[in-house]
């Protein structure tokens, strides 16, 4: 890269003054000619942000397809059509495509971040080039350009601003959090400022509020601090979900199981009981389909969307599936301050008058609100009046204007207020509507401005001349508002017991001690103050200096009001709870220590009770000088970080998730995207959040109500209990079916016969499995859910008690089917074709024990072998449902009342599968395809009774396996060498491509791991987690 590009790159600019800038670009004042601009345009190339790399669609689906399980089925597929067996090659392709296709749906979507940032670029720019002014496509502007900008504008570049004119403002709040617009000035700034401190500087794609001004381009493209931020976005790795790792961990280690015994089932009937090689292949694909199972990717993932569905109906929509269940672990939740925990509105909160302070009710550019006294009493109308005599001033002496938008998208409000000018002269109309103007419009035309002295940082305060009325010849007043410091001095009079027409001395300690009293809390004060104006005082050429250059102090100190972003009354209640779930909430904004600190005490983040001096507030500055040790040792200490860059959020999120901790990260502007990517759970705003914002983010707020994060996370810890009681559900019965397959080789049934077929178990994965799975994800809440502390970072979902369970319940689901498939065929009575297909057995017998050669009988599908595989298969799906029973209440009974009464779809669930098992059982045409025939009342029966037995079976085991047997399986599951792997941390993308399957797949299941293995120590070296978050959450599963 070219030196000069570099100094593009690495100067910091505001650091330095203007002749020195325009000595290192290369310009002047009179800008660049066209032909130097075009030599820098080849050079730098265009104003535009770098694209983002999208994957193709086949890509997409590779990445769906690329899966041991797809891959097994597929080989399952192809084996079955080398053996023709059409019917199971169509099943297996089915449930491929449908794994896909839901995969392609949930998971699909392009990131979007960085085009989003692009579209908030400035189309057009103003440049000075030969002296001359033009307007020229923002793409085209160049580093050395001299760009001219004014109210309205977007700036189309990072500008050093060389002149300012008018109170040149510019709102920054997408970069920085700060509400207010930005006053500039053309001074040197500290070479360590915050991105929100650098008050020469302009940012690109930052809006001019006020005045006007010239700068010059230092900053374009990915070089500009918004392009900076689409580079951190683009480049950030997203988090993938607990669930995520551990469903790609299990896949791996269901696999290598599938694998050994899919083997172990081929020697055994090709070796052993010489099968024929294509007779042998079918056992190999029935185990193989009975132990994978299909539907369980299904079943988690519309388990996941219709949470999703009833996340959306209460205003939480999420972008990316898994993230439902990451929401029931997160431990720390860091959020924006301005637009999340507040509303982004000024409002008055405070107006401090001679006689007492008093406080107005009310939240944001809503005139909903009344003035209270001291004791939080509403104050009688006739005092409100005189109270909106007295301030008229603040809504006369006013350019801002508010107006009801009826057409808004936002379906929680009736009537959306929107401001137009500054926010702190919008929150001032706001308080005069509150003590009851009811148009603004007609209250100014009452009383006519006739003159006036705009505001202008240098004075710190603006006047207006207004008449008493309408007539010729009214009395003229003054109405002054601004910096208290400034007003204060300029002050002869104050009001006396809140009365117009009572004044006396004014006491300038006694206002400039509430003033700093009012600001120590972090709020913005203003003086307002009037005088009777004399006609002949009033020119078109009025200045500040009608108030600075005054031979005395003439003006009446009417009051101070104090101005501030408020905290949303749903954001207090819902740290609250939060903090009773032991979810610690962390602030992270880009506004001034003393405001956030303010707010944070307002919310309950830090102690209310705490002097400021006892809090501690790090600042970004303060967290660029640390290295990653240092922010580690303060991270969790501390819950208010200030003066924040876009850097410092990724950096704290990053240092929170090295801690142990699971993130969420919620915000609304441009430079919180980066940070909520970096998050395990980004969260934006729906309503005022920028459109990076919420593509970056994996959920957004439509009602832009912090309160429904704590919702959220409430309906991911049922999710991940429902997940893990279908888990708890699905394992054994899949083990159950492929295990009746392989024993029956092991256990010589009938000559080795096979009690259910490929496509029988397909049917039970992909539609009884399915189907109870569903009624299962449709479990309420238990009632102590955020009560518990968070679950603990690396819980795992196929835990010891699954493990057991594989065990025990398919154990005893083998047994039943083994045993209804025997006795089923032992008390049938053979048919001719059954005693033909003996006497060609033994003969192929004989001639291979005198020919060595390979049976080549094929086994017939007898009316004997279809009524006993029907039995099996009807035992399976009845004794399902009956363990699906037990599984709705982990440790509690399934005894009790809240069986019938709780949870309809269990029942309407049960009724289907009974349904569909008598349509394949006695419907001819499909039961031979099913590999089924009528059964009787007796088979029935004791179907029905072993069904019972497994029931309750099951119960007895949790009253006596929790204390007895659970035990043991801790103990001999327990790690050996290292210690456990509570404190796993969440692997990215990238990462996971590095996993080591087996030492991770043994640990997903709670099996040992090797001391001293490369995942050992990745895994386990992270720190605890914050208060409560070490608990367990849940079951011990």
């Amino acid at each position: 890269m070219p030196d000069t590009e570099m100094a593009v790159e690495e100067t910091k600019w505001h650091s330095i003054a203007v002749a020195e800038i325009l000595t290192l670009q290369s310009t002047s004042p009179d800008g660049l000619s066209d032909s130097e601009a075009e030599g820098r345009l080849k050079k730098f190339g265009t104003n535009e942000l770098t694209p983002p790399p999208k994957p193709s669609f086949l890509m997409k689906v590779f990445i769906q397809v690329n899966n041991i399980l797809i891959y097994i089925l597929i080989a399952a597929a192809i084996v079955a059509g080398i053996l023709q067996d059409w019917a199971e090659v169509a099943l297996i392709g089915g449930v491929v495509v449908i794994n896909v296709t839901i995969g392609l749906v949930q998971e699909g979507r392009a990131e979007q971040a960085a085009a989003a940032i692009q579209g908030m670029l400035s189309s057009k720019a103003t440049v000075i080039r030969g002296g001359e002014r033009k307007m020229i496509d923002a793409k085209n502007v160049v580093p050395g350009d001299v760009c001219f900008i004014q109210s309205g504008d977007r700036c189309p570049a990072d500008l050093r601003m060389i002149e300012v004119t008018g109170n040149c403002g510019i709102l920054e709040a997408m970069l920085t959090g700060e509400s207010n617009p930005i006053s500039k000035h053309t001074d040197v700034c500290l070479p360590q400022s915050a991105l929100g401190d650098r008050k020469n500087m302009a940012f690109s794609a930052t809006m001019v509020m006020t005045g006007q001004g010239k700068g010059v381009v230092c900053g374009t493209g990915d070089l500009a601090e918004i392009g900076k931020i689409s580079a951190m976005v683009s480049n950030v790795d997203s988090q993938k979900t607990n669930l995520m790792v551990q469903l790609e961990m299990f896949g791996r280690w269901i696999s290598v199981f599938v694998l050994i015994i899919a083997v172990i089932t081929f020697c055994v009937a090709y070796l052993v009981h010489d099968f024929e090689l294509g007779d042998a292949f079918k056992s190999t694909v029935a185990i193989a389909v009975a132990i994978i199972p299909e539907g369980l990717p299904a079943v988690v993932t519309i388990s996941l969307a219709l949470a999703m569905q009833m996340l959306a109906n209460n205003n939480a929509i999420i972008r990316q599936l898994p993230a439902v269940e990451t929401l029931g672990s997160v431990t720390v939740i860091c959020s924006d301050k301005t637009g999340t925990l507040t509303k982004n509105e000024m409002t008055v909160q405070l107006m401090q008058t001679s006689t007492q302070q008093y406080k107005m009710t009310g939240v944001g550019y809503s005139p909903v609100g009344v003035v209270q006294d001291e004791n939080s009493k509403d104050l009688p109308d006739e005092k409100v009046a005189r109270m909106l005599k007295m301030f008229e001033g603040a809504v006369l002496c006013n350019d801002a204007g508010i107006f009801k938008n009826l057409n808004h998208k936002n379906p929680n409000v009736p009537v959306a207020w929107e401001p137009i000018g500054y926010p702190t002269e919008v929150a001032l109309l706001t308080m005069g509507m509150k003590m009851g103007i009811t148009e603004v419009k007609d209250f100014k035309a009452q009383q006519p401005r006739v003159g006036g002295v705009p505001f202008a940082s240098e004075h710190k305060f603006m006047c207006c001349v207004h008449a008493a009325s309408t007539a010729p010849g009214a009395p003229l007043t003054i109405h002054v508002k601004g910096a208290p410091d400034r007003l204060i001095p300029q002050c002869k009079n104050q009001v006396m017991d809140d009365d117009l027409s009572k004044v006396g001395p004014i006491d300038e300690n006694y206002w400039q001690d509430k003033a700093s009293q009012m600001s120590g809390l972090g709020l913005r004060c203003l003086a307002i103050c009037r005088a009777d104006f004399d006609p002949k005082d009033l020119s078109d050429n009025m200045d500040a200096d009608l108030l600075l250059k005054a031979p005395t102090p003439f003006l009446t100190m009417i009051g101070v009001v104090a101005i501030l972003d408020p905290p949303r009354p749903e954001a207090i209640e819902g740290v609250a709870v939060a903090q009773m779930a032991g979810i610690v909430v962390k602030m992270i904004t880009g506004d001034h220590p003393a405001t956030a600190t303010a707010i944070a005490k307002m919310l309950g983040i830090v102690d209310p009770k705490l002097q400021e001096s006892s809090i501690r507030t790090y600042t970004g500055p303060e967290l660029d000088a640390m290295d990653d040790e240092g922010m580690d040792s303060i991270v969790l200490e501390c819950n208010v970080f200030a003066r924040a860059s876009p850097e410092n959020k990724i950096r704290i999120v990053k240092s929170l998730q090295r801690r142990g901790q699971t993130v969420s990260m919620t915000g609304d502007g441009v430079n919180d995207a980066p940070a909520l990517k970096a998050a395990n759970i980004g969260v934006a705003m729906g309503i005022t959040g920028t459109d990076v914002s919420k593509e970056a983010a994996k959920m957004v707020l439509a009602d832009d109500n912090f309160a429904t994060i704590v919702k959220a996370v409430r309906e991911g810890r049922r999710v991940w209990d429902n997940l893990v009681k279908i888990l708890l559900y699905n394992m054994p019965v899949n083990f159950a079916q492929g295990l009746s397959v392989f024993f029956a080789y092991i256990v010589d049934i009938d000559g080795h016969q096979v009690p259910l077929t490929a496509i029988q178990v397909l049917y039970v994965n992909m539609i009884t499995s399915v189907t109870m799975g569903l009624m299962l994800a449709m479990e309420p809440a238990e009632d102590d859910i955020m009560q518990r502390p968070p679950r603990r970072k690396g819980k795992r979902l196929f835990g010891k008690m699954v493990f057991w369970h594989c065990i025990f319940v398919s154990g005893i689901m083998v047994v039943c089917v083994l045993g209804n498939f025997a006795y089923t065929l032992n008390n049938i009575e053979k048919s001719a074709e059954d005693y033909l297909y003996e006497a060609e057995k033994a003969a192929d017998k004989i001639t291979k024990d005198q020919a060595s050669g390979r049976r080549a009988v094929k086994v017939p599908k007898t009316a004997r072998l279809m009524e006993a595989r029907a039995v099996a298969f009807n035992m399976l799906v009845f004794a399902e449902m009956a363990y699906a029973l037990n599984c709705r209440f982990l440790k509690d009974s399934a005894f009790n009342f809240k069986m019938f009464t709780e949870n309809k779809w269990c029942w309407v669930s049960i009724a289907v599968t009974t349904v569909l098992q008598i349509f394949l059982t006695y419907t001819p045409g499909v039961r031979e395809v099913f590999s089924n025939a009528p059964i009787g009342g007796a088979s029935w029966a004791l179907i029905l009774a072993c069904s019972l037995a497994v029931f309750v079976l099951v119960e007895i085991e949790k009253v006596i396996g929790i204390h007895y047997v659970m035990p043991h399986i801790k103990s001999a599951c327990a790690p050996r060498g290292c210690c456990t792997g509570d404190g796993e941390h969440e692997r990215t993308q990238s990462e996971l491509n590095q996993v080591q399957f087996f030492a991770s797949g043994a640990s997903t299941f709670g099996l040992p791991t090797r001391a001293g293995s490369a995942n050992a120590g990745e895994r386990h070296g992270a720190q605890g987690p914050v208060a409560g978050a070490a608990g367990t959450s849940g079951y011990n599963v």
